[in-house]
């Protein structure tokens, strides 16, 4: 064994070369596989199939597909993740309490959701957007739509008296 060593000569410059030639055959295989992967317009076209999924559409029936959540269901079909929520509460018997749990193939009913007309909302001593958006829309997440719609630099600091304009969805 030591004379098969001693012809092999592993020291740290054989070593590098061959670790280096692993590299560079890597990097090779892997450009490779990417261009033969591109057609000629530069689109990337993909081995594998995926079954065309319609998008989800409040009032109608929606069937889960890997890798959704109640959240991505509620931004594709009203616009915004908070809605999950409404999405949980039309489907609490098929969902069993558990709404981080989704198998692929449930079917979920999208409910309708009424828009609600912007509302004006004095601030009071003590409030928050969190109490505020309970308090007009029945949903505390819809404090971030409150922010952002009233431009607020900073959603900690209410002042009495300040004017916020609300919109539930």
């Amino acid at each position: 064994m030591k004379d098969l060593l001693k012809r092999i000569k592993l020291n740290e410059q054989n070593i590098s070369m061959g670790l280096g030639l692993v590299v560079v055959l890597l990097v090779v295989g892997l450009l490779y596989n990417y261009f033969k992967s591109v057609n000629k317009k530069g689109e990337v076209t993909s081995t594998s199939t995926i079954a065309k999924v319609e998008e989800p559409t409040a009032g109608n029936e929606y069937v889960v597909v890997a890798e959704d959540s109640l959240w991505k269901i509620a931004e594709k079909a009203y616009g915004s993740g908070y809605n999950w929520a409404d999405i949980y509460v039309a489907n609490k018997a098929t969902l069993d309490a558990h709404p981080d749990l989704l198998y692929v193939g449930t079917k979920l009913t999208l409910p309708k959701i009424e828009v609600k007309q912007p509302v004006s909302y004095t601030v009071s001593p003590g409030d928050n957007l969190w109490n505020i958006a309970v308090k007009t829309c029945n949903n505390g997440y819809a404090w971030v739509k409150t922010a952002n719609e009233n431009k607020l630099a900073n959603p900690n600091l209410l002042l009495p008296g300040q004017m916020l304009k609300i919109t539930c969805n």
